[in-house]
C-alpha cells in the first residue's frame, strides 16, 4: 500500500517533519508520485530531512572503501552546500519532469560528482553520471537506482559551476 505521501505527492517540508530537529530552516519541495516510488521513503525522507549536503568530486573507479560515495573514489572533497542550493537540488530530485522514466540508456554509468545528503545520523547520497546524463540514489550500502536526468541536466549544470567552478 502507497504512503500518503506517494499516492498524493503531497508537499514535504525540507527541513523536518520527517525527523527531529535540523539545522537548515523548513522551506517546501514538492515530492511528486512517480519519483516518491522510484527514491522510495527512506531515501526521500533522508533528502526531504537534510540538516547538510557535502559535495564530491569522484573518479569513475569503483569498489574503494574508504573515502568513497556508493562505492566511487574520492578525488576532491567540494563545499557543503548552502540553503539555497540545497533546495534547488532538491527540488530538481523530487520533479518527475527532471527525469525520463519510460525509457534506458546504453551508456556507461562513470560518476563523477557526489553528494551526501544527512538527516541527523540517517544518510542518503546521489552520484551523477554527466557523461551519461543520469544520477544514481542509494541509501547506507544499498545499490544504487540509476536514472536519467536528461530534463534537468540545464539545472544540474548550473549548480555544478556554482559549486565546482566548472560543469
Amino acid at each position: 500500500m502507497p504512503s500518503l505521501r506517494e499516492a498524493l505527492g503531497v508537499a514535504i517540508l525540507a527541513a523536518g517533519l520527517v525527523s527531529g530537529s535540523h539545522v537548515l530552516p523548513a522551506r517546501a519541495a514538492v515530492l511528486d508520485a512517480a519519483v516518491a516510488r522510484f527514491l522510495g521513503n527512506d531515501i526521500a525522507d533522508v533528502i526531504a530531512a537534510a540538516d547538510r549536503v557535502e559535495s564530491f568530486q569522484l573518479e569513475a573507479k569503483t569498489d574503494i572503501v574508504e573515502p568513497a560515495v556508493q562505492g566511487y573514489a574520492v578525488r576532491e572533497k567540494g563545499p557543503e552546500l548552502t540553503l539555497d542550493q540545497v533546495e534547488t537540488f532538491r527540488t530538481l530530485i523530487f520533479a518527475e519532469s527532471s527525469y525520463v522514466f519510460d525509457k534506458s540508456k546504453r551508456c556507461p554509468f562513470l560518476a563523477d560528482t557526489g553528494f551526501v545528503f544527512h538527516a541527523g545520523e540517517r544518510q542518503a547520497s546521489v552520484v551523477l553520471s554527466q557523461s551519461c546524463k543520469m544520477w544514481g540514489f542509494a541509501g547506507g550500502a544499498e545499490r544504487p537506482r540509476l536514472e536519467d536526468y536528461d530534463p534537468a541536466e540545464g539545472g544540474i549544470k548550473a549548480l555544478l559551476v556554482e559549486l565546482f567552478e566548472k560543469p
